[in-house]
């Protein structure tokens, strides 16, 4: 077994970006500049990846030019059309381009892009990854070490995974920076281009182009906060003839198998209480996978159960309405369950047969700090945690790595240094 301590996607060209990272941590006066180095910015900068989506795989591409790029799918050209045009406060094009299961090369305007896989041997799962600036919480977002997105992202795109599972909320500037606070001073705000920008499509740039991805929507990106952008961007519908926001957003397949994956909307699931209209419309989407064979994974953005201690003291962690639309629902085919929302990471397998929760908020937001380390024996809800284990404040990532028999989930700190492994065996779940 490989020690915990090692890690072997250590190139050379990733030791020297880590350690040059790793300075400017000592010397946070230099950070900006090796940002800058790193990913230059320019005025009319363009965007390209691949994600899932509900009509398969698909090209996307972000340009401030009046034409979409062109594409080539094994060879041959392949027109992009427009997803979304400028608008008001989105100075942008959004292109895509349908790109079949079985393509071997993929390209936008020449640049090289990750096909749709042929099957996931390595699967990089993080969320949570803006800055916050809303009313009193602030974080830095001009500080590499307060907001480390744009490290994390280019550290976990030395792994070179075969699928990328963003677990929702890539949107979190909603307030202005107020006057005087040199760590966010001169951040855009609201649900526009300029925000989004800043706060996934800048930092994020690397892993998107690393891999194919697979975008969960976050409470973050429901309509009446960034649904736009959401909408326009990254959303896994095809773009509604009257460009609105949708409210509630199918569950759909991502076109890979062993496991088999499916992406659900949980992002209205009230926490604190049962919502009986809510829980109706989340039964179904916990249901899709009712006629499926397993293994399968879900992922969606509150997880319906997760552990943590309130600065009052209480210990909380079930999200009502999701564990009552649950309640009987869960197919057994699914044996994981993919989640963000809380701003640490959590391994939890339970006693009884239920799926292994994993909770990976940990990709630049404040992090929430009272996450108990081990709570085996903890209960949740109806839930008896039998291994469970939770670290905070360290952001991150985490790579779920296919092994014999088993899947090896490692969760990195945004340096890629290894912090806990666990071994998610169908259901069953134990760490190291």
């Amino acid at each position: 077994m490989t020690p915990i301590d090692a890690n072997p996607y250590k190139s050379h060209i990733f030791v020297a970006a880590r350690g040059l990272a790793t300075k400017m941590l000592v010397m946070p006066g230099l950070a900006l500049a090796f940002l800058s180095w790193v990913e230059p910015a320019r005025a009319g900068d363009s965007y390209r990846w691949l994600q899932a989506t509900t009509r398969g795989w698909q090209a996307r591409a972000i340009t401030q030019t009046d034409a979409c790029p062109s594409a080539e799918i094994d060879g041959r050209p392949v027109a992009m059309t427009p997803r979304a045009r400028p608008g008001d406060g989105f100075p942008i094009v959004i292109c895509a381009a349908d790109v079949p299961k079985g393509a071997k090369s993929l390209a936008i305007d020449g640049a090289p892009l990750p096909p749709p896989p042929a099957r996931v041997n390595r699967i990089l799962v993080f969320g949570d990854t803006g800055c916050r600036l809303k009313g009193i919480f602030l974080q830095d977002c001009n500080s590499i070490r307060a907001w480390p997105f744009r490290l994390t992202a280019d550290m976990a795109a030395e792994f070179a995974p075969d699928l990328v599972i963003h677990v929702g909320d890539y949107h979190y500037r909603e307030s202005a920076c107020p006057p005087g606070m040199k760590g966010c001073a001169g951040s855009p705000h609201g649900d526009n281009w300029e925000t989004w920008k800043a706060d996934f499509f800048d930092p994020g740039a690397a892993l998107l182009r690393a891999a194919p991805w697979a975008m969960v929507r976050g409470n973050h990106e429901i309509c009446k906060r960034a649904g736009e952008g959401w909408t326009r961007a990254l959303s896994p519908l095809p773009p509604a003839e009257d460009a609105k926001c949708a409210e509630r957003e199918p569950a759909y397949r991502v076109d890979i198998d062993d496991p088999t994956l499916f992406i659900l909307d949980t992002t209205e699931a009230e926490e604190r209480t049962v919502v009986g209209e809510q829980a109706a419309f989340l039964r179904t989407q916990l249901a899709v996978a009712k006629n499926v064979p397993g293994p399968v994974w879900y992922a969606f953005h509150k997880p319906i159960f997760s552990l943590f201690r309130s600065r009052l003291g209480e210990t909380l962690g079930v999200n009502e309405t999701l564990a009552a639309a649950a309640h009987d629902t869960l197919p057994a085919s699914v044996q994981a369950i993919l989640s963000g929302h809380l701003h640490a990471f959590e391994a939890i397998g339970f006693r009884d047969d239920r799926p292994a929760q994993f909770v990976v908020g940990v990709g630049g937001t404040a992090m929430d700090p009272h996450i108990p380390a081990n709570f085996d024996g903890a209960t949740i809800g109806e839930a008896t945690v039998e291994h469970g284990r939770g670290i905070a404040a360290k952001f991150g990532f985490a790579i779920f790595e296919r092994g014999d028999g088993e899947w090896i989930v490692t969760n990195y700190d945004a340096h890629a240094e290894p912090l806990l492994r666990c071994h998610l065996r169908g259901r069953k779940l134990d760490c190291e």
